[in-house]
């Protein structure tokens, strides 16, 4: 049975279960307090632990007869729930004459009196309540509740094992606590900022016969002119539309640009992600897809206690959201989760960083750990070769796709510049910090030319940097620029003679930088590493060693400078290798990785749900 199909159909059992479900954890933890913590309340006479366990005891037969009569109200018995709470107040009653008559010096006989009649007021209900299902055939059937029970029995033993020492007994208590009580809390919180249901949108949507042509610019993100067509166009099958939950990780906008033209496409993606300064949840409508941002936390959290609750929201949210496909973002934070140990969809792996080797001369527990998160995966997409060689030498068994990074649009779309003797480093695009971008203020002191060093995007570093500049003596052969316009950005690197990737970048934000560049026919100059190498061939850039020194960087940047030829072959190499990274191609891609996991699992269960139809 679904989970709370049965609370659904029987909404009265809720809170009787849920007052047993207390009820058995008070009732161990009480019979369990160690005794230096419970002399001091119970004072001198009796064992503590004697009364301990009766206390415990007559809470259980009370606590057990209140859940039993609320159950037997709830389901529709009168009669009933009155005769056995009338039989168990008497027995409770006879239970403290009889406790009272066997020691009337002492309270103990008392409590054991007490202890016994509520267990066999207890019963009594219990048999009545039995006696009355079975005489009424509509009557819910009464459940056992093994799983409570068997939770609150671990809990005793836990608890009686640690009872000697008051400290294990209070962090025994603690970690059960939080485990129990906090936990649940937190996953009940986060589901309620969760979507768990998309909008309704038609699975598979067909053109008319009658429909006419699309324009060109009915295409949000068309980048050439489309004449119309000569004759009739044949209406293309159309794929199915996917509703995608993506699991964004810390940096969801890196995806951005890729989720929107997958809803052009007529997908739906709900983007899950820790909430973060001036972000709030919402929806972007593309086309006849959508993007749904959500957050699963309020504001004012720590940022480990945003990451903890991304945690157990993405676990809740790839349980119980209705969604065809789950894509996990492969990140640095919080790093791998394993998903597809959570979630019985298909999953798919982006593959943005990948943890580092696993060594073989020393035990490395945490990163064995998250290397076993990634082998989880059966479907991964990386960004270039080297992640797939990576992949492999981590002994993945997953399907690989290779998916380049997509660029910024508007860099394929700039025209021609004339281009000057300048050199653009693109700093804040890179994430350098100035340390980063002294060694190239070294090698520029060292370059003979009649063109500038320019600084894009310095923002707070830039004093810092002005300064150095100014040491050096470069002040007038030195510019910043601050074009927060996409095309007055790309515009000053292709007027251009050389851009600079700078050493200590991440690979993703390197192979990005320079394919904007080469989109724009402006040569590479940066450091020779397996990010670089994958998208700037010899013809149409220069690599320098990583650990280049101040002298290597300006060789390389005075030979660059000169190089008339690869400036040439950039200019018209250039836009065709950095066009394979057009992001409409690339969401092209994306959707068949994503559909062939669809259609993978669908095969090993021999029915496919896609857009909420379920094909057998």
């Amino acid at each position: 049975m679904p989970e709370g199909t049965d609370a659904c159909r029987h909404p009265g059992r809720r809170g009787p279960d849920s007052l047993v479900r207390v009820l058995l954890p008070l009732v161990a933890v009480v019979a369990t307090v160690p005794a230096p913590l419970a002399a001091p309340v119970l004072g001198a006479g009796a064992p503590p632990e004697l009364l301990l366990a009766g206390g415990a005891v007559v809470l259980a037969g009370v606590g057990l007869t209140a859940a039993g009569t609320w159950r037997l109200l709830a389901a529709g018995a009168r009669a009933v729930p009155a005769a056995s709470l009338l039989g168990a107040a008497v027995m409770l009653g006879e239970g403290v004459a009889i406790g009272g008559e066997l020691a009337p010096d002492g309270s103990p006989g008392l409590l054991v009196g007490a202890a016994g009649g509520a267990v066999a007021g207890a019963g009594l209900l219990g048999v009545l309540g039995r006696w009355w299902h079975r005489s009424r055939s509509g009557a819910p059937a009464p459940r056992t509740r093994r799983r409570p029970l068997v939770a609150a029995v671990a809990l005793l033993v836990l608890l009686v094992a640690t009872r000697g020492s008051v400290t294990a007994w209070l962090v025994a208590l603690g970690v059960v606590g939080v485990v129990v009580a906090g936990l649940p809390l937190l996953v009940r919180h986060v589901r309620a900022g969760t979507p768990r249901a998309a909008l309704v949108v038609d699975p598979v949507v067909r053109p008319t016969a009658d429909a006419p042509a699309p324009a060109p610019e009915d295409d949000p993100y068309a980048t050439i002119e489309v004449g119309p067509p000569a004759a009739p166009a044949r209406a293309a099958a159309w794929a199915p539309t996917l509703r995608i939950l993506h699991l964004g990780g810390a940096d969801p906008d890196a995806a951005a640009e890729l989720h929107r033209r997958l809803a052009v496409a007529g997908h739906e993606i709900t983007v899950l992600s820790p909430r973060r300064s001036g972000v709030v949840d919402r929806i972007e409508h593309h086309g006849a897809g959508m993007v749904r941002w959500t957050h699963p936390v309020r504001r004012g959290w720590t940022r480990r206690g945003r990451l903890l609750a991304y945690v157990a929201a993405a676990v809740v949210a790839a349980r119980h959201t209705r969604a065809d496909l789950v894509v996990e973002e492969l990140g640095t934070s919080p790093g791998p989760l394993a998903v597809p140990r959570w979630t019985s969809r298909p999953v798919v792996a982006l593959a943005t960083t990948l943890p580092a080797p696993e060594p073989t001369d020393r035990r490395a527990p945490l990163l064995r750990l998250r290397w076993w998160a990634v082998r989880t995966h059966r479907s991964v997409v990386v960004r270039s070769p080297a992640g797939a060689e990576a992949l492999a030498a981590g002994r993945s068994r997953a399907h690989v796709a290779v998916v380049g990074d997509g660029i910024d649009p508007a860099a394929l779309w700039t025209s021609p510049r004339h281009r000057d003797e300048d050199v653009v480093v693109r700093v804040g695009r890179l994430g350098l910090e100035p340390d980063a971008v002294r060694p190239l203020l070294y090698a520029w002191a060292r370059v003979v030319s009649p063109g500038r060093l320019v600084l894009q995007g310095c923002g707070v570093h830039e004093p810092t940097l002005r300064g150095c500049a100014a040491q050096l003596g470069l002040s007038g052969q030195v510019a910043f620029a601050e074009e927060r316009d996409g095309e007055a950005r790309h515009a000053r690197v292709a007027s251009a003679r050389v851009a600079v990737v700078a050493p200590g970048a991440s690979d993703a934000a390197s192979r990005a930088v320079a394919l904007e560049a080469l989109a724009v026919g402006t040569p590479v100059l940066g450091p020779d590493t397996a990010a670089l190498r994958e998208v700037v061939p010899s013809e149409v850039g220069l690599l320098v060693p990583p650990g280049a020194d101040a002298a290597a960087l300006a060789d390389g940047l005075g030979a660059l400078h000169a190089d008339r030829a690869r400036s040439h072959a950039a200019a018209s190499q250039g836009p065709g290798l950095a066009r394979a990274h057009d992001l409409d191609l690339l969401a092209g891609q994306t959707a068949d990785v994503y559909l062939a996991a669809v259609t993978r699992r669908a095969m090993t269960r021999g029915t496919a749900r896609v857009g909420g139809l379920v094909r057998s």
